[in-house]
């Protein structure tokens, strides 16, 4: 992914937009202190592009509400709440810690529809069952 500048950063939680793909590099932790910051950069697409990449790799932790968020992209429900006025898009999710891969399993948002995650990502949360 190629770094283009970062659209957050309050020393806990630095997201940086990508343009090829285009999207968004995440580290740090998304808590509810800086789960406000994660709804301002991903409002940026919701009139963006039909296929956008998250890159995780640096996600340290992620609450619930903070993966919802990103679930949310796709335009699909997550855990019963609508998102996004239903506008569909497809989502990729990169380098997904194991941890989140196992999360996302648990409650079912694995087959979210529009929501992919890389091989790389599926292999490490197999690993860990």
């Amino acid at each position: 992914m190629t770094g283009d500048c970062a659209v957050y950063d309050d020393g806990v939680l630095r997201i940086i937009s990508t343009d090829d793909p285009p999207g968004l590099a995440i580290a740090g932790e998304i808590d509810e202190s800086t789960y406000p910051g994660l709804l301002a950069a991903l409002r940026r697409f919701t009139d963006g592009p039909a296929e956008v990449h998250f890159s995780l790799s640096g996600v340290s932790y992620c609450d619930l509400a903070g993966l919802r968020a990103l679930v949310c992209v796709t335009g699909a429900s997550a855990g019963g709440t609508p998102c996004n006025g239903g506008e569909a898009r497809r989502v990729v999710l990169h380098q997904v810690p194991p941890q989140i891969v196992t999360v996302l399993r648990i409650v079912g948002w694995d087959s979210t529809p529009g929501l992919a995650l890389d091989e790389r990502s599926d292999r490490r949360g197999r690993a860990d069952r």
